[in-house]
């Protein structure tokens, strides 16, 4: 099963630990990375309450928002675009 990395400004963030493709509004296990595009996010949602990012699934991409980070390992997300 291919990895569902999470895309931050160019780079890679991390990926979602789910078997699914989250699709809704909720919170969502994830692995982050140890890298630039994660620091990055996490910056961007500090100063402006969300960070915009995609993951690509069937050769597109699909858009939503980092709104929140309820604990260690885990994304509240929102604004789905398929």
């Amino acid at each position: 099963m291919a990895q569902k990395v999470i895309m931050f400004d160019g780079g890679a963030a991390g990926h979602f630990r789910a078997s699914r493709w989250p699709r809704h509004d909720g919170v969502y296990r994830y692995e982050p990375y140890r890298s630039v595009a994660h620091m990055r996010m996490h910056e961007q949602l500090q100063e402006t309450g969300s960070a915009r990012c995609y993951y690509e699934r069937d050769g597109r991409q699909v858009w939503f928002s980092v709104v929140g980070f309820p604990k260690y390992g885990h994304l509240q997300l929102a604004g789905f675009e398929n």
